[in-house]
């Protein structure tokens, strides 16, 4: 699995590919989702994020849910998430 995530116009791309199909889900307005990814790391019990998406922690990493769908984002993969966003 890898999974990739670049920011363009405050617009966020966030792509899982595994083996055998690959699946993306774009955030509107998500100047803030890299520092909201971040923090989840440095306090995984954190509340909630509620912007024009929602980051929730979980016991294997953080959803992100906007109006088109879900993204789930394992622990291990948030920093890929977070550096591809800042890049």
């Amino acid at each position: 699995m890898q999974i990739t995530a670049a920011i363009d116009d405050g617009t966020a791309t966030l792509t899982v590919t595994t083996v055998s199909n690959s699946s993306l889900l774009q955030v509107n307005d998500a100047e803030h989702l890299a520092d909201d990814l971040e923090q989840f790391l440095t306090d995984p019990d954190a509340d909630a994020i509620d912007r024009h998406y929602r980051v929730v922690p979980r016991d294997f990493g953080v959803s992100v849910q906007t109006d088109k769908g879900r993204f789930m984002l394992p622990w291990r993969h948030i920093m890929t998430a977070v550096n591809g966003l800042r890049a």
